[in-house]
């Protein structure tokens, strides 16, 4: 449990990061299904302007290039609040869970290291 008020707004900007990044992995897992239905390579070079030339027929397309937006501003997101825990605290942790952890889960993981 935090001790400070301190501790409880790294906690709280730690559940932001945490859910900003749940985001994008679900949104990304979204993206591949539509990339996969368009049968567009991501990873081609041209593939912006392929998805871009398919708009015009496809409404899958046109989710596709939604989805980016979104996914694009979930990452600002994501820097800027990372921006301010540098600014507020100097770091951002490396993993969230840091942050977010209220100890319970070593607990855990300590009575599953005896039992084992």
């Amino acid at each position: 449990m935090p001790k400070r008020k301190r501790d409880f707004d790294k906690r709280s900007l730690g559940y932001v990061l945490g859910s900003l990044d749940n985001a994008l992995e679900h949104a990304l897992a979204l993206k591949a299904q539509f990339d996969e239905v368009l049968g567009l390579d991501p990873l081609a070079e041209d593939y912006q302007e392929q998805l871009l030339n398919m708009i015009a027929n496809s409404n899958h397309a046109k989710l596709c290039v939604i989805l980016q937006a979104g996914m694009t501003a979930c990452y600002q997101a994501q820097e800027i609040f990372s921006q301010f825990a540098i600014h507020a605290w100097g770091v951002v942790p490396d993993n969230v869970r840091k942050w977010t952890n209220t100890g319970q889960d070593w607990k855990e993981a300590q009575k599953q290291d005896e039992e084992d």
